[in-house]
This record gives C-alpha cells, structure tokens and sequence, in this order.
C-alpha cells in the first residue's frame, strides 16, 4: 500500500541568523528523509529483482514495496535500470569488500584461493537475492549495465591477480598470462555459480569451494615456469 507523507511539527532545531529554521519531518531533516526513502527503494530493489526479476517489477510495484508513492522513485533513480544499477553494484562492493577481508592474513596461494572462493560464495549463496542480481538480472539490460558488469568482473580478476602475484615474489617466471588467467578462473567461477542457481549443481557450498580452491592452485602452479 503506498505511503503519502505529510510533514510533522517542525523542530527546535537552532537557525543561522537571519534564517528560517530548516523543516523537518517526523524529527529528520528533508536530507534525511530522502535518503530513508531511497535505502527504502534500494531494499525493495534487491528483493524484487532477486525473486520476482527485473523484467517482472515496474516502478509502481517497486514503490508499494517500499511504501512509498510512485512519485518518490525518481527522486532518487531516472528509472528502473537506474536502480537495478545501484542494486547491482551494491552486491558487487558486498562481495569485493569479503574478498580483500578474507584473504588479507591469506600467506600461500591456496589459502588465498580458499578463503576468497568460501567469502565470496557465502556472500552470494547467504542471499540468493544478490546472485540472482549479479549473475542473471542485470545481463543484457542495458549498455551501462554491461560495460560496468565486465569492468566489475575484470576488477575482481586482478584483486585474484594481485594477491596470487603478491605471494609468488618477484623473482618468479610465468609461463601463463596472469591476466588472461585470472580472468579465465573468475569466468569458470561464475559459470558454476549460475548453474547452482538454477539448481544444475547439486554440491554443497564447501564442495564447491574445495573443488574451485584446487583448480584455482593448480592453475597458478601450471603457470610458473619449470627449471
């Protein structure tokens, strides 16, 4: 049911001199109501994108999710590719910022590869809601969606880069493009992701893990050259 909201008593709140003292609403200034409405909308976002998908939710059904009147949607987003783009990289920061958490204190390759694979899966596979968002909901949506959705998928192949490079040292020879491979892993990683989301994949999420941690070392030990 949509939600019309009217003002409450204005505060007590001290004016600069000279001025009318800044309205508020039910204790929250106008800045803090619009940003309330807009978490509103992103949550209401994530959660029909995540189950219902994008194409099944309009503007309006998304604004009674939030409670809010349809003309409060475009005072935050032009629209809703706008706000599945927000919802989406939302979802991505959640995973990236696991990753780095989780392989900070990482000190061999595999570990590296274990704990970021278990961060990132617990993240996606805890709700489902971003899975979907990432790997299924925003393909093919718009341009800017799948321009930012590779550099994202590309951003998190040299986090896996970097920190793999990190612990080989400086002084080890590559037989193996690191770029292209770990963008390959990160490729075959989603791959498998998707399938579990469609129920393809019958694995429990430690297999699973185990599974890409192994590949995932066994790669990078295929790529430093012998002798």
């Amino acid at each position: 049911m949509s939600v019309v909201e009217s003002p409450a008593p204005a505060s007590a709140e001290p004016a600069v001199a000279g001025e009318a003292p800044p309205r508020r609403y039910r204790g929250l200034s106008v800045a803090e109501r619009s940003a309330q409405r807009r978490e509103r909308l992103l949550a209401a976002g994530l959660d029909l994108f995540g189950t219902e998908g994008y194409a099944g939710s309009s503007i309006r059904v998304i604004s009674a999710a939030a409670s809010l009147n349809s003309r409060y949607f475009y005072e935050s987003f032009s629209g809703r590719e706008d706000l599945l783009y927000h919802v989406y990289q939302a979802a991505v920061r959640d995973v990236a910022e696991a990753i780095v958490a989780a392989t900070a204190e990482a000190g061999t390759v595999e570990d590296q590869a274990r704990e970021g694979l278990r961060a990132s899966w617990m993240v996606l596979t805890e709700d489902r809601r971003k899975a979907r968002v990432i790997l299924l909901e925003v393909v093919g949506v718009s341009e800017r969606l799948e321009r930012v959705r590779r550099e994202n998928r590309h951003a998190i192949a040299d986090i896996l880069m970097r920190n793999a490079l990190s612990l080989a040292g400086a002084d080890v020879k590559l037989s193996m493009d690191p770029v292209l491979t770990a963008r390959s892993l990160m490729g075959a990683s989603m791959e498998v992701l998707v399938d579990w989301i469609h129920g393809d994949v019958h694995a429990s999420r430690e297999q699973i893990v185990e599974h890409l941690t192994k590949m995932y070392t066994a790669v990078a030990e295929a790529s430093v050259e012998q002798g």
